[in-house]
């Protein structure tokens, strides 16, 4: 067996450190979710582009109504972000998008925020393509698949700061409220 040099095992460590970087960038996940351009309709029938809340801070979450779990862990731990945030006099978008587009319309959307009183304006729930749904999610870190006739999902609520790159995660491991606001 032939034994490589020190300064060899060097070239051959750098080399490899180099290609390490480039291939992390070259599949490297983009830092903002704004410049993907993603579409969705939202609850009231209109179209919104997440480009929209630029320049605030937004909590997002990815749900369907009719979940009976996840979904209600999920809405019940974004209302009480929400009133934390209204104690602290923090201004906050929350954003749930529909992992179930097909079953969230608009008017299925509607009816389920009259049902659980989330009729603030500063609630926004979309449903959008299924490629806009997976793009949102990859980028998100979500994941969801069908098992049976149910959607199964990740446990996960994400804040987004002004440009859009995820600032914080609230998942199972990580369950404070204080980093989403």
């Amino acid at each position: 067996m032939k034994r490589c040099s020190g300064t060899r095992l060097q070239r051959l460590g750098a080399a490899l450190a180099l290609a390490l970087v480039l291939a992390g960038r070259a599949g490297a996940a983009p830092a903002s979710v704004y410049p993907l351009g993603l579409e969705f309709v939202d609850d009231h029938g209109g179209t919104r582009a997440l480009a929209e809340w630029r320049g605030r801070p937004v909590v997002v979450a990815m749900a369907y109504g009719a979940c009976r779990s996840i979904c209600s862990t999920t809405l019940r731990t974004l209302e009480a972000a929400q009133a934390q945030a209204d104690r602290k006099g923090i201004a906050l978008d929350f954003v749930v998008v529909s992992i179930d587009p097909a079953e969230d319309t608009p008017q299925a959307w509607s009816d389920y925020r009259k049902a659980r009183h989330l009729e603030r304006a500063n609630w926004t729930f979309l449903s959008g393509s299924k490629a806009a749904t997976r793009t949102l999610a990859s980028f998100l870190g979500i994941r969801f698949w069908s098992y049976d006739e149910h959607v199964m999902h990740d446990f996960k609520i994400l804040r987004l700061d002004a440009q859009g790159a995820i600032e914080a995660t609230l998942d199972w491991n990580h369950r404070q409220l204080e980093p989403l606001l």
